[in-house]
């Protein structure tokens, strides 16, 4: 991430933000797992923690962080476990500040969950991962007010963008065949389904519904973070994001366990329907594509051949999901 972007505040500017919140801060500790945005965990002194998130400095603008803000409120009020986002001495949840050389920041400031990240074999927690995806999807259908349809277009330019930017990398021609043959598929699949991808239902969703979002502790899902990335896209497409998470990052013995877990619970809240059954493969495959790409040829020092071969070689049964899941699940 270009340093241009992401905060790297002296004490002097993370005093002037303490202050804007009237934060009496003992201890500021960075955490070193975030790519995208910059956040520190905050003691204060009433022996509480919080976190301060700085947003990177993108051209996303402050009603779009306003929206997020409002998103992680709603979801919320149904019942979802959001971390509850602090008021600044003006009583506003976004802060707006100039660091030292007069350069504009946008930060909040949320209240912090104690537990662990959720990792790849904490299989219990998948019912309850499920049922809370549910929930947000429900909740999302009752407050969307956007009558112009998923702004799916977006996840095609994604796909486009990380799968030129290997163009330019020393891949070997193999892997680069292999993942051009993929990409030509998903767009002639992409344009036999537009139509149908449209009418799906959909609303504002997470995208990144999985690992480093998810804190657990005493066996219970404790906080949902991260709603940066909210995208107004079919329902089945988030479900797709969240589920190449577990398939990606676990032996193909599991795939049904993880599966047949996740579908039981997520449709005793809100029910999948046949047309979006029939998308999800798509989705798998595009998420899959799209993060081989970024993840481990794009943004790395080094192209990560090993992933990619991993996730070329669940492509095919990505490709198969549904006669896959035909063999176990009604």
């Amino acid at each position: 991430m270009d340093s241009n972007l992401r905060f790297n505040g002296s004490e002097d500017e993370l005093l002037k933000i303490f202050n804007l919140y009237e934060l009496n801060v003992l201890s500021t500790q960075i955490f070193k797992d975030g790519i995208i945005n910059t956040s520190y965990c905050l003691e204060i002194s009433s022996g509480e923690k919080v976190v301060l998130r700085v947003y990177q400095n993108t051209e996303k603008s402050n009603e779009n962080i306003e929206k997020e803000l409002d998103f992680m409120n709603e979801m919320k009020n149904f019942g979802v476990p959001v971390p509850a986002v602090l008021n600044n001495n003006k009583g506003k949840k976004l802060t707006i500040f100039k660091d030292s050389h007069g350069k504009e920041w946008r930060c909040i400031v949320m209240t912090f969950v104690e537990g662990r990240h959720l990792k790849p074999n904490d299989f219990g927690f998948i019912p309850e991962f499920a049922t809370y995806q549910a929930k947000m999807h429900l909740a999302s259908i009752k407050i969307n007010k956007n009558p112009d349809g998923p702004n799916f277009k977006a996840m095609i330019d994604w796909m486009d963008k990380e799968f030129e930017g290997i163009k330019s990398k020393k891949l070997t021609k193999d892997i680069f065949g292999s993942i051009e043959k993929i990409y030509i598929e998903l767009k002639k699949d992409i344009e036999v389904n537009y139509k149908n991808i449209l009418d799906l239902s959909y609303g504002d969703v997470h995208l990144d519904y999985d690992s480093e979002n998810i804190i657990v502790k005493d066996g219970k899902i404790k906080a949902i973070l991260d709603f940066d990335d909210i995208s107004l896209q079919p329902f089945i497409l988030d479900t797709a994001n969240s589920l190449w998470w577990w398939l990606f990052k676990n032996k193909k013995e599991d795939y049904k366990k993880i599966l047949q877990k996740y579908f039981e619970s997520y449709e005793k809240i809100r029910n999948i329907s046949e047309k979006e059954h029939k998308q999800l493969s798509l989705f798998l495959r595009m998420r899959n594509l799209t993060l081989i790409c970024l993840l481990y040829v794009n943004i790395g020092a080094e192209i990560n051949y090993i992933r990619i071969n991993e996730g070329l070689a669940i492509d095919p049964l990505l490709k198969n999901i549904k006669n896959f899941m035909d063999t176990f699940f009604i």
